[in-house]
């Protein structure tokens, strides 16, 4: 018996709190059968080993403006990788939502799963939110990437409020391509054009400073500016900071409501064979 049937039991005449801690365990069952939780932590751990690869190769290098003084070990690996941490988050969003949607495309269970006594609206958000959760982690794992190289490289005390901005501002930044991700996937069988979309996107987007800075794939980047506190991109003389930590909360959490609204309504309105 599948994982929604057995939700769609539990739930019952229940009240509507159950119905969606029903549904909300049902997709846990199903999401751990797949290769969403190995890629939460293989992203950050290929993150990690890229740092140790460049410090091996080329440490005395990288290491030669913190032992002048000129630079804080922080500032050494976040110059090093911040930019890593954007495009893998962007990707991250890409392979997510995709992976999320996925298995109702191929399994052809969009039927049973919209029978369940909870709304479509609900479902979308549902899966949003695990989506965003396992996003989040993986960042929160990038942040103690961070960690480990700066101990192994003895460049320090570690600065736990730059950790701790750094785990969660560009996650909050990503969650709009998260949203428009999610958005793209749930709208597509085939998942080729949406990957396709979330792996150039962020590629080209980084380098593209001349787009607003309320573009959702410029928003990684700003966050990620503010949390290392400078530059992390961008030719010489070139300042990517333009909003502050409240202003690219805001506009995160306002795509956010945009997007996933507009992806419950299509949702909803979905023809369901």
């Amino acid at each position: 018996m599948s994982e929604l049937t057995h939700a769609a039991r539990a739930a019952g005449p229940a009240p509507r709190r159950t119905s969606v801690l029903a549904y909300l365990a049902a997709d846990w069952r199903r999401m751990r059968r797949t290769w969403l939780l190995p890629l939460t932590f293989l992203g950050p751990l290929g993150v990690t080993l890229m740092g140790v690869i460049l410090f091996l190769l080329v440490g005395e290098q990288r290491l030669a403006g913190f032992r002048a003084g000129n630079l804080t070990g922080w500032a050494v690996v976040t110059s090093e990788l911040g930019m890593v941490q954007v495009l893998a988050l962007g990707l991250g969003a890409a392979l997510l939502a995709s992976m999320i949607v996925d298995v109702e495309h191929r399994s052809d269970t969009w039927k049973q799963m919209l029978g369940l006594p909870v709304s479509r609206a609900t479902v979308y958000a549902v899966k949003f939110a695990w989506a965003a959760a396992l996003l989040a982690g993986s960042s929160a794992l990038m942040a103690v990437g961070y960690a480990a190289l700066m101990l192994w490289l003895r460049l320090g005390p570690l600065p736990w409020t730059d950790l701790a901005t750094i785990a969660a501002l560009p996650w909050v930044a990503s969650l709009p391509v998260l949203a428009f991700q999610l958005l793209l996937s749930t709208s597509m069988r085939n998942q080729a054009v949406p990957l396709g979309v979330g792996v150039l996107v962020p590629i080209f987007g980084m380098g593209m400073s001349q787009m607003p800075a309320w573009v959702p794939w410029r928003l990684i980047t700003q966050a990620m500016t503010v949390a290392v506190g400078g530059v992390v991109a961008g030719g010489p003389g070139e300042s990517l900071t333009w909003l502050t930590p409240g202003a690219i909360v805001g506009l995160s959490v306002a795509w956010v409501v945009v997007l996933v609204s507009a992806g419950a309504v299509l949702l909803a309105r979905r023809e369901v064979r």
